[in-house]
């Protein structure tokens, strides 16, 4: 089943089912629409570098009552710190076939290494912290997870909806 993004670009279907399964470890491979690829992933960027250098959150990490900041200051991070971490994903990503692998390490390190920091966090000098109060007892994690559930719930159903 394909995405309806993709079959919008796609007038044979099995050109893009093969297309999307050698897109993801080389991005520019039989895919004629890689430079929208690209400026999506410029967007995302913009979207995140602007995020975390005016409030350190997005939305998403203010529902789980967390923050980026600046390992030295304990502050937001400024706009280099927060530029330098919100394009080190999508750039890694970009990369042919070594992307998927660096992307998988970097997501990894959040369990395993660099004292909970991400490739990104450790690049740009920054560490996502949590702010709820250990005492208080609130719905914000339940919350969250209802709302992701809710949201790739709605993802499926539109995902299996044929066109």
């Amino acid at each position: 089943m394909l995405s309806p993004v993709y079959s919008l670009f796609y007038d044979d279907l099995e050109m893009a089912d093969e297309s999307i399964s050698v897109s993801y470890l080389n991005p520019y491979a039989g895919n004629p629409y890689w430079p929208v690829d690209v400026a999506i992933s410029g967007l995302f960027a913009v979207y995140f570098w602007l995020q975390h250098a005016f409030w350190g959150q997005t939305p998403g990490k203010r529902l789980y009552r967390l923050k980026v900041v600046s390992r030295t200051t304990g502050e937001s991070p400024d706009l280099r710190q927060a530029g330098v971490r919100a394009l080190v994903y999508p750039a890694v990503m970009l990369v042919p076939y070594a992307g998927v692998l660096i992307n998988l390490v970097d997501t990894l390190c959040i369990f395993f290494g660099w004292k909970r920091r991400c490739l990104h966090d450790v690049i740009a000098d920054t560490v996502v912290i949590d702010l709820s109060d250990p005492g208080r007892r609130g719905i914000g994690f339940l919350f969250g997870l209802g709302v992701v559930l809710v949201l790739t719930t709605v993802f499926l159903l539109v995902y299996v909806m044929p066109g």
